[in-house]
């Protein structure tokens, strides 16, 4: 039996990490943080799994156990930087969770969007922000300036945003 909670446990962490994520790295001003209290909430999930009910909803219960352990990170950061207020954490806490359908529907959107452009287009953008190579090292692989560099950035964001933007006029 336990090995069976245990599965389940790690199937719903594998479906939901990455918008555990977003909303840890909502509350923290450092990815590294982020990163860390993700795998303490992963841990207090796997240590209290037995009293979750499988009829609700999984990512609300883990919610509230990443915004406890978002709490346990500030006061280990408190002594080395200014942090805000408390009630002003569990507010944007609570405006976070309230936005994930619009979040993820505009992630949904970004993904499709995506597709649509040419391939050359969508691997600038990957390696720009989700890989950990240098700036310096991208402008040099696309051969141009920095100013350049950025000038297609901006372009390619742009486009981005007007495609979700129609995406979701078209979906309310």
């Amino acid at each position: 039996m336990e090995a069976v909670r245990t599965e389940l446990l790690v199937r719903l962490l594998t479906r939901h990490q990455d918008e555990l994520f977003r909303y840890i790295f909502a509350l923290l001003p450092h990815e590294e943080d982020a990163r860390d209290v993700l795998q303490e909430t992963s841990v207090a999930l796997y240590r209290k799994f037995a009293e979750y009910d499988p009829e609700k909803p999984f990512l609300a219960w883990a919610y509230r156990f990443a915004y406890l352990e978002v709490l346990k990170q500030r006061e280990r950061n408190q002594r080395r930087t200014r942090l805000f207020h408390p009630e002003l954490i569990e507010r944007l806490a609570l405006e976070r969770q309230e936005q994930e359908p619009v979040l993820q529907a505009r992630l949904q959107a970004l993904e499709l969007c995506l597709q649509e452009l040419p391939p050359d287009d969508r691997e600038l953008i990957r390696q720009r922000y989700q890989s950990s190579r240098r700036t310096e090292e991208l402008v040099r692989q696309l051969g141009s300036s920095r100013r350049t560099f950025f000038r297609k950035l901006d372009r390619l964001r742009r486009a981005l945003l007007e495609c979700i933007n129609r995406r979701m006029a078209a979906e309310g």
